[in-house]
């Protein structure tokens, strides 16, 4: 923006400001000028209620009689005003109009005074003065049902419009008063001097807050007008360090480029600068680009199921954060994908802090051929070096998993023990190679007799273990028989016919391992007790 441009815009902004806040105290004011006005028309209101409510009262009896006492006079406006008691004791009546004159006269104070008035008056008394005729004009001519007005001596005038209803057309029908029309009022007189105090308190107020904000806006704009002349003097030299700034940048570029590892650097959790191999890595020709499709680098990473893995989020703590913490105690690694396929890395962080700015340098070093050497080796160490199967090491660690599954989702856990009969006789008869044979035949049998979701491993020796998810009891002895035809029916080119006896169980809800595992050894050696070549359940 030019400077002849940013001034004016400056001191336009200060007079549109000045003036809203003008517009804004004003109405302010108003508001509450208003809700001091409401007050005195709630308490008119409430006062004239109340004189609804005695005059309802009276009138839904019709009248009511009281004892003629001294000052008390037949109201001589009223048809059969007077009655006589047996007791000969004299009754004036009191209907409702009458009530709310006697009322007035009892509850006038020096600040407050009500009383009832018409235009058309049957009583004088009720004639109105200046401003209930008014009133009372301004009623009948908008179809209100109230007027008011604050006078100029302090007084709030108030005239609520007084319906005709069933009951008053005893008195006022020769009047040609019709149900509904409005024949008269109630006028109340409230004290008004604490509402002009208010008033004068309220301008007060809002005239020292325009001056104060007058004043904190004027000062505003004048450190405005100074602080622009300061950044004219500035500008020159901020040109030649963001020029220096650009060149250390580009010098920067080419070091990142460099490296054969990701590496990344980081403001805050703003990514500033990334080297080409990560940009390569993502088929991004720029970080624009980059930051485009993925945001951050943590968008990329895979969630996997294990604590040592990085996500967006670690325990409610940003990735960054958390790797400057843990990154030497403990050994996190991203998994990201290419082309489908998964690529492993360790990330390090670096924090480095320039002219009292601070910046996270991340390295991703690769080590996607090294873990799949650890999990080659991993696999030889969890399986039988002879059937390739799984060990009895692996099978615990497999069980575990699979209880905990059968108890969080409620489906049937069963397991078969097998073990071939009478094998030592093999061994001796026909040597340890032949027996080597039979056991590596039996691997073979157990795999084509189960599902594929079945876990198979040696337990040791001779012994063979099949856990079997979502099968219950009755389907696994199907299985075990199965298993137990098969070898009888195959032919074992070495070490003679073999036959197996099988135990089978299945899990029960809360039992530990042992016990599970001890139930179908036992179902196991029952079977062999019992004649072998056969399936117990237990």
């Amino acid at each position: 923006m030019k400077n002849k441009n940013k001034y004016f815009f400056l001191y336009v902004s200060f007079i549109t400001l000045l003036s809203f806040i003008i517009y804004g105290t004003e109405t302010l004011r108003d508001k509450n000028i208003e809700f001091q006005k409401e007050i005195l028309v709630k308490q008119a209101q409430t006062h004239f209620k109340d004189q609804i409510n005695n005059r309802k009262w009276n009138a839904q009896f019709g009248g009511v009689f009281v004892k003629e006492i001294k000052g008390l006079k037949a109201n001589s406006y009223l048809k059969k005003n007077t009655i006589k008691t047996e007791d000969g004791e004299t009754l004036v009546k009191i209907n409702p109009a009458w009530m709310t004159r006697q009322l007035s006269d009892l509850s006038n104070i020096e600040n407050f005074q009500f009383k009832i008035t018409s235009l058309n008056p049957i009583n004088p008394a009720n004639k109105p003065d200046k401003f209930e005729a008014k009133a009372l004009k301004m009623i009948l001519d908008h179809n209100l049902t109230e007027y008011y007005e604050i006078e100029n001596n302090n007084k709030f005038r108030y005239v609520g419009a007084l319906v005709t209803t069933k009951s008053c057309l005893e008195c006022h029908a020769y009047e040609n008063y019709k149900i509904g029309d409005i024949r008269g009022g109630i006028s109340i007189d409230l004290d008004a001097s604490n509402y002009e105090s208010v008033i004068h308190y309220i301008d007060d107020k809002v005239l020292k807050l325009r001056l104060f904000i007058t004043f904190l806006l004027l000062s505003i704009t004048l450190l405005l007008h100074k602080q622009f002349k300061n950044n004219e003097n500035l500008k020159s030299k901020i040109e030649d360090a963001t020029k220096e700034i650009l060149s250390t940048k580009y010098l920067l570029q080419e070091v990142l480029d460099a490296d054969h590892s990701f590496l990344m650097v980081f403001d805050g959790l703003d990514t500033i600068l990334a080297n080409k191999t990560i940009l390569r890595f993502f088929d991004c020709d720029s970080l624009d680009a980059f930051k485009k499709e993925y945001t951050s680098i943590s968008n990329a990473f895979v969630k996997v199921e294990n604590k040592n893995f990085l996500t967006e989020y670690v325990n409610g703590e940003h990735w960054l954060s958390y790797l400057q913490k843990e990154q030497e105690s403990k050994a996190l690694k991203v998994l990201m994908k290419k082309d489908a396929e998964d690529r492993y890395f360790k990330p390090h962080i670096k924090k480095v802090v320039i002219e009292n700015k601070t910046f996270l340098i991340v390295i991703f070093d690769e080590i996607t051929e090294e873990l799949h050497k650890i999990k080659i080796l991993k696999d030889k160490a969890s399986r039988d070096a002879l059937t390739k199967l799984f060990n009895k090491g692996k099978f615990f660690d497999v069980l575990s998993h699979e209880i905990l599954l059968s108890e969080a989702t409620g489906s049937p856990l069963s397991m078969i023990f097998l073990d071939i009969d009478h094998f030592k006789i093999v061994n001796d008869t026909y040597g340890h190679d032949s027996g080597d044979y039979v056991l590596k035949e039996l691997a073979k049998i157990l795999h084509k007799s189960t599902r594929k979701g079945d876990f198979i491993a040696r337990w040791g020796g001779e012994e063979f273990v099949v856990t079997l998810q979502a099968t219950d009891l009755k389907e696994a002895e199907v299985i075990a028989e199965k298993i137990r035809v098969n070898v009888e029916k195959h032919i074992f080119l070495e070490g003679g016919n073999q036959k197996i006896s099988l135990g089978v169980t299945q899990f029960i809800a809360c039992e530990t391992l042992e016990s599970f595992t001890k139930r179908v050894d036992d179902a196991l050696y029952k079977a062999k007790k019992s004649g072998r070549n056969r399936v117990v359940t237990l």
